[in-house]
Parts: C-alpha cells; sequence; structure tokens
C-alpha cells in the first residue's frame, strides 16, 4: 500500500489555555465521575469533551439504563459512590424508572435530565469545561505529559497539567502519547439508538401482537440488519420509546471512515424500522415518527491499555479477590458477536440469544458448584505500563475479551472513573507515579467519599 501523501505545516505557537492539577480527556459519566471525584479531595480539574454534552453512551448516544448495583443474590449492596448520588438527583425529577425485578438492568433513565445533572455536578464542583472541543495531541517530555493540545473554536490551545486521565473510550491520549494498547481478534459490535413516538399509541390498538415478528419479514426489502432492536423506555415522557438499534458487527469506531459509515447506516436504519412497522400496519401506525436520533454510536469496544494486570475472564467468573480492589459488579460476560449473544452468568447459568430473539439458557458451570457473588477489578488494570502521571478509565480497561464482556457497562465503568480520580489526587498529592499508588490508602479514600469497598 502506497503511503498517503502528506502536507508540511509551519512550527506554531500554542497558547495555554488553562493550568490544573488534572485534566481529563472525555467529558463521559466516567469522566464527570473521576473529575468530581478529584475536584471534592481538592485538586483543580479540567475535562475536556469532544461533543456538545456530557455523559458519553448514557446521554449523547441514549444508551439509557444501569445495570444492577447488588449481588448476585440480590442481599446486598456492592456499587455506591456518585452513581448511587446521581440516581438520587434524577429521582427528585422523576426522571429515573425502577427495573422489577431485576435481571440485568435496575434502572433506566431519562438522558437528556442525566446531561443537565452532569452539567450541575462539573459547575458545582468548580470543574473547568471544554465542550465542542477534540483533543489532538500530547506535549511530552520524556514518558511524561506535560500538555494536552486541543483544538475547538479558540482555535488550537494547550492545556497544562501534572495528571491526565485518557476517559476517551478510544485510547486517544494513551496511544498518542505513546503507551501500548491492543485490540482484541474480534470487536464487539457498535448499536445505535434512536427515539420515536407512537408506537405507545399502535400498542393500544393492537394489543399483545409481537411487533417484531409481524415486522421481520419486510427487513430484507428495507436493508434491516439480522438482529432485532429492542424498544426501551424513557422515563418522565411516558409517549416517547428509546429504541436500541439493531447491531452492527465489523465496525472498528475508533476508524475515521468506519465510524463515519456506521453512523449514517444507523440513522437509515433507525428510520428504515418504523418504515417497516407503517408499512405492515398502515393506518394504524400513523402516529409513529422518528423523534431523535443518537448523536454518536453506542460503542461496546475499540482499543484496550496495556497495564500491570490485564483481567481475565477465569478470574472475574471465579470471583477472584484482589488487594488493590477498586470495582465491583455482577454483569454477566456478554459477547455480541453474528450468530447472536452469549451470556455467561456469575451463577453458573448460560444464556445464548438468537439475533433474531428468543434464547435458550443451560449451565457453564455444573449445579451445585460455588460461584461468586460479586467480581472484582484492581486498580493496576488501570495504570498504563510505563506511566507516570497517565491512568485510564472506562473502555480502555486491560482486560481479555471474556472479562471486558462483564466490565463494559456503566456501572462498572463509572466505577473505575471515580477510582482513577482518586488516584491521580493521591500520586498528585505524594508527587509519585500512578503506579506507586498505595491501594490501602485508594480504598480508604474511595470509601471515605461513599464508594463500596469489600
Amino acid at each position: 500500500m502506497n503511503p498517503s501523501p502528506t502536507l508540511l505545516l509551519p512550527a506554531e505557537r500554542i497558547p495555554i489555555a488553562h493550568e490544573c492539577d488534572l485534566c481529563v480527556i472525555g467529558g463521559s459519566c466516567t469522566g464527570i465521575f473521576a473529575a468530581v471525584r478529584a475536584a471534592r479531595l481538592g485538586a483543580r480539574v479540567a475535562v475536556v469533551e469532544l461533543q456538545s454534552q456530557f455523559g458519553g453512551m448514557a446521554t449523547t448516544a441514549q444508551v439509557n439504563a444501569w445495570h444492577s448495583i447488588e449481588d448476585v443474590g440480590r442481599t446486598r449492596q456492592i456499587i455506591g459512590g456518585l452513581l448511587v448520588e446521581v440516581v438520587a438527583r434524577l429521582r427528585k425529577r422523576g426522571a429515573i424508572r425502577d427495573i422489577t425485578p431485576v435481571h440485568r438492568d435496575q434502572f433506566n433513565f431519562n438522558s437528556a435530565e442525566l446531561a443537565v445533572e452532569l452539567d450541575a455536578l462539573v459547575t458545582e464542583h468548580g470543574i473547568r469545561p471544554f465542550l465542542c472541543a477534540r483533543f489532538t495531541a500530547p506535549v511530552m517530555e520524556g514518558g511524561h505529559i506535560v500538555a494536552a493540545v486541543i483544538e475547538d473554536k479558540g482555535g488550537r490551545r494547550a492545556i497544562k497539567a501534572a495528571q491526565f486521565i485518557d476517559a476517551s473510550g478510544d485510547g486517544d491520549l494513551l496511544r498518542r502519547a505513546g503507551f501500548e494498547a491492543v485490540r482484541h481478534d474480534a470487536l464487539q459490535p457498535v448499536s445505535y439508538q434512536s427515539q420515536a413516538i407512537g408506537i405507545d399509541a399502535w400498542h393500544r390498538k393492537n394489543p399483545g401482537v409481537n411487533l417484531w415478528e409481524e415486522i421481520r419479514p419486510l427487513a430484507e426489502a428495507h436493508g434491516f440488519p439480522g438482529s432485532n432492536p429492542w424498544l426501551g423506555v424513557v422515563p418522565g415522557a411516558p409517549s416517547v420509546h428509546n429504541i436500541f438499534g439493531a447491531r452492527l458487527n465489523g465496525v472498528d469506531a475508533s476508524d475515521p471512515e468506519e465510524l463515519t459509515r456506521a453512523l449514517m447506516e444507523g440513522r437509515r436504519i433507525a428510520r428504515a424500522f418504523l418504515d417497516m412497522i407503517r408499512e405492515r400496519f398502515g393506518e394504524s401506525a400513523s402516529e409513529v415518527a422518528l423523534l431523535s436520533v443518537a448523536q454518536a454510536l453506542g460503542v461496546r469496544e475499540t482499543w484496550h491499555a496495556v497495564c500491570h494486570h490485564r483481567l481475565t475472564q477465569d478470574e472475574l467468573l471465579g470471583g477472584a479477590r484482589f488487594h488493590d480492589a477498586i470495582a465491583y459488579g455482577t454483569y454477566p460476560v456478554d459477547i455480541h458477536h453474528p450468530g447472536g449473544t452469549s451470556l455467561l452468568y456469575l451463577d453458573g447459568r448460560e444464556e445464548v440469544v438468537s439475533p433474531l430473539g428468543g434464547g435458550a439458557w443451560k449451565r457453564w458451570k455444573p449445579e451445585g458448584e460455588p460461584t461468586a457473588p460479586y467480581f472484582q477489578l484492581p486498580y493496576r488494570c488501570l495504570v498504563p505500563k510505563g506511566s507516570q502521571n497517565l491512568l485510564v478509565a472506562g473502555r480502555l480497561v486491560d482486560a481479555d475479551r471474556g472479562a471486558y464482556g462483564a466490565l463494559r457497562v456503566q456501572v462498572n465503568t463509572n466505577q473505575m472513573g471515580e477510582a482513577a480520580g482518586v488516584a491521580a489526587t493521591l500520586a498528585l498529592e505524594g508527587r509519585k507515579g500512578v503506579g506507586e499508588v498505595d491501594p490501602t490508602a485508594l480504598r480508604n479514600l474511595l470509601a471515605k467519599g461513599g464508594s463500596i469497598m469489600l
């Protein structure tokens, strides 16, 4: 392959837009939770976010579900911290719904209301926000990051900081700073969310009808992918459905061309789904209409940092204990692939879901053998090898394909953000590298701030 043609740009002086203790690249809930925990400990914090709102997958991609915060037996809460605080804030506004009984999901939330609450958290904690700002390059001194170059409406500017957290999802800072990153052989598919009105009216006219079963024969003619979407709720807006769209396989969302194609295809199939409903049901579906489309793909994974520990599926399913555990969860090993979805639960059950909907149950672990009530994630999975002042959080966590399938959901990545924010502050205060942070001090400070440490 011939190399792409290049241009030589002249050297330039870049103004410094801000100086702080901690700069977080990526303003998802994970990134904002990192920023808030650091700010509560007295750090001066900046957050750089590419989109026009904070929240990432939870808001911009409209993935409005948070999974269980309890152990497998529903006898003990295992996740606390900022997620629980935000749940309480949303509850005051009627913007969250409890899911009963809890299977995997425990809450649905209103993404727009969440975005406003995240703005409030940023403002309340004196965090410097940079919205509609793209991180473009690190400024390095040896292996030490001294500044992040961004580009926004003010042009190219730099943010100087002592500590950095990469919560970009794709490792934008990690990889451009020269730290090692890897991708699994088969990436989990992306999805695309949209919101529609009128489906509730259709349901009232067609009680008991399985919508997907009725419209599935039209899928090929409409170029609709071979996986069923599912309908979610929008708390506070009972007439609106959040449609978790069909999965798109083979997309690397860190590749600019593939990202562009997938976004356009996602919008096309969001409308095609509603076209299929209107074609099949005619007048009874006349009120069905597309209300909004997500501003970002629902990305399950791209890159992973190479850290001091790579969590394995065996460690996760076996409930391995770690002296530096900073997060806990029960979400199953959830692997999406073209043939459907495979889920391995901590209690030994296995669920195999067809891409067309429906599924079957079996066991990956024999009945009667001991099982873990929850899994643990060690801090070392957030510390890139060779890093002095960079931590990762969220999708960049170092885990094998199976373990990552359980770690990738928001209730888990949000805990990673909180741990990274506290650890960065400890490294700053102790004037030491992020890999030298005392795990006991980290866990104690997390617990003092509301996180549950088991």
